[in-house]
């Protein structure tokens, strides 16, 4: 019978990160997070099958004498509102201080100090070694879902439906976190308390506040986008940032995803996600079942513990985030994950074989069992017929090499696929994307200015949206540079940089060597716009001027043109009317003498 998956709270690190501790089939199991073994395991300690397990903890503690080491030490709570703690021995104690379901647990102080806490709102201090009350206190008049502790345990997160952050020193609660969404599920603290995320159990968002001690005030300053709901958050204070902060969030899918926030209201960062994959060339991924923040250096690169695969085979790896780091895919050391799947289909299948033998042998013909099989014909030999026992070395009934090839018919598939248009269809935006990432990285302007030509408003936006901070800086350096230019290339510019601006201002704004490049921008931008009074003035004193010669050549155009009046002899004209039928050249004579009579000044009289 198939057993339901363990709750999402059986899964739990140490404080140090070097122990992982899970439920599962109602055993209590520990690894090493260093060396990946399991070192300490117990089956089914509440031995109570109306019960179950709601979440574990584990630590290492450190024996009355020094010289014996640390003893390894995991807690788990039930639903009935019991909690037991185990060690190598088996269950050193049990307790039933809470009245509802134990939801969180928390060791504290190097592990000498475990905290509980149920649904019926009591949070309870208990002794790791004897399981005593140090002290308890009611955090909620109303069912809780949530507790956490900040790394350096001085502050407590209480969520559900009214989500309070206490002191764990004296247990006064300091602020209130508003719940307008509905109830938050889970909840991470700072260390010093400046910063908190949560998450609700329906919203696909990871919720940024940013607490005030001083005027004791909290607002929402950013909201990081996932796929899917997370089921586990974390964050820790910038060490680069005065203001930032880094926050990881594991998806219920299994990815992971890692945020560096420079200001914790810079809410359009594109998060850095981890995967684990089961092999380089397959497509399968296995699920992360929980990851940690680790160390947060200076220089920002944090270091997350990531632990994946089934409780039946589990692995660890430590993976080194820089500021500005890509997508992560991991890859499992083995296909252990998959052993147990693979020998049931190999019992399967030999079962199957087995029986489809044993069918087979007993509907075979037993006189055709002593036969001997005959020889497989290859590729060559499949055109022709089987060959005779009396020639065995050649058939001269065999096609020739030329005749095998002529069947292929491989001269007209190939004329074929040359006459088939070849369709160029337009780059994508995922293809621009990483042209123009490849470029930026390489530093390559001509490649850069190829993208930049493309001129889709989709495929702009989407690119420039998946740029990295560092690969936007870069690329406004490049528009400060060619913005010089005029044309065609300014016109394929403008879309870019409008668009990069819209949807990188914030990150652009907060590094201080963009302000230098914003200056010059600005510069380039107001030189270029100062002409445009007196261009519009030119403008239109040509527009006015040109009006004027147009309508004087209008004018001269629809001027009226002379009439000419020609004088003719009355005699001439008489003549020219009885001699009708005259020859054409007798004409073209008298046409002659007309002229000379127009152009004579009358001083002489012609006559025949």
């Amino acid at each position: 019978m198939a057993t339901a998956p363990p709750p999402p709270g059986a899964f739990a690190f140490s404080p140090d990160g070097e122990l992982f501790a899970a439920v599962a089939d109602r055993q209590v199991q520990v690894w090493s997070t260093t060396g990946g073994k399991k070192i300490a395991e117990w089956t089914d300690p509440v031995a109570a099958q109306d019960d179950s397990y709601s979440c574990i903890a584990c630590s290492s503690v450190q024996k009355k004498q020094k010289k014996d080491g640390n003893l390894i030490v995991a807690a788990v709570g039930t639903a009935n509102g019991e909690v037991l703690a185990l060690d190598s021995t088996g269950v050193i104690w049990r307790s039933v201080f809470h009245t509802g379901k134990v939801i969180s647990l928390h060791f504290a102080k190097q592990g000498r100090v475990l905290y509980t806490a149920s649904m019926d709102g009591v949070i309870c201090e208990l002794d790791t070694r004897t399981g005593k009350p140090r002290d308890t206190f009611k955090a909620s008049k109303k069912s809780i879902n949530h507790l956490t502790i900040s790394h350096d345990e001085k502050f407590m997160g209480v969520s559900g439906k009214t989500t309070k952050l206490f002191s764990v020193k004296d247990k006064k609660e300091i602020l209130k976190i508003p719940s307008e969404d509905g109830p938050i599920q889970l909840m991470s603290v700072s260390d010093d308390a400046r910063i908190s995320v949560s998450c609700n159990e329906k919203n696909k968002e990871v919720q940024v506040w940013s607490f005030d001690h001083h005027n004791g005030t909290i607002d929402s300053t950013a909201s990081l986008v996932m796929h899917t709901q997370p089921k586990a958050v974390e964050c820790k204070r910038s060490a680069s940032y005065e203001t930032g902060g880094i926050v990881l969030a594991v998806s219920k899918k299994g990815v992971a995803y890692v945020w560096h926030l420079q200001t914790i209201s810079q809410d359009e960062k594109v998060p850095t996600k981890i995967s684990v994959k089961n092999s380089p060339d397959k497509k399968g991924r296995i699920p992360i079942i929980l990851a940690k923040l680790c160390d947060v250096k200076e220089d920002n690169t944090v270091k997350v513990l990531v632990a994946f695969g089934s409780p039946g085979c589990l692995q660890f790896k430590v993976v080194v985030l820089g500021e500005n780091c890509e997508d992560i895919n991991l890859v499992a050391e083995s296909d252990a994950f998959t052993s147990e799947k693979t020998n049931l289909e190999q019992d399967a299948k030999g079962n199957s074989r087995i029986a489809g033998e044993q069918d087979q042998q007993e509907n075979t013909n037993p006189t055709d069992q002593g036969r001997s099989k005959k020889r497989t014909a290859s590729v060559l030999d499949s055109t022709n017929d089987t060959v005779k026992e009396g020639d065995p070395e050649y058939n001269l009934d065999e096609p020739t090499m030329e005749q095998k090839l002529e069947s292929l018919n491989l001269l007209n598939k190939s004329e074929s696929l040359e006459e088939q248009p070849v369709s160029l269809a337009p780059p994508s935006a995922d293809s621009v994307h990483i042209l123009l990432k490849q470029a930026l990285r390489a530093d390559d302007h001509a490649e850069l200015l190829k993208c930049l030509y493309n001129r889709d408003e989709k495929v702009i936006v989407k690119s420039i949206s998946l740029l990295t901070p560092a690969d936007a800086l870069k690329l406004l350096k490049f528009f400060v540079s060619s913005i010089q230019s005029r044309g065609a290339k300014l016109v394929c510019l403008l879309p870019w940089l409008q668009t990069l601006l819209s949807r990188h201002m914030s990150s652009i704004v907060s590094q201080e060597s963009s302000l230098v490049l914003l200056n010059s921008l600005y510069q380039l931008i107001d030189a270029r716009t100062s002409t445009f009074k007196s261009a519009l003035q030119l403008s239109t004193t040509l527009d006015y001027r040109f009006s004027e010669i147009a309508d004087e050549e209008t004018d001269e155009e629809e001027a009226i043109a002379p009439i000419i009046y020609e004088d003719k002899d009355t005699d001439d004209e008489e003549e020219s009317d009885g001699d009708a039928m005259e020859t054409d050249g007798e004409s073209e004579e008298m046409g002659d003498v007309t002229d000379a009579f127009e152009h004579s000044d009358g001083s002489e009289i012609m006559s025949d």
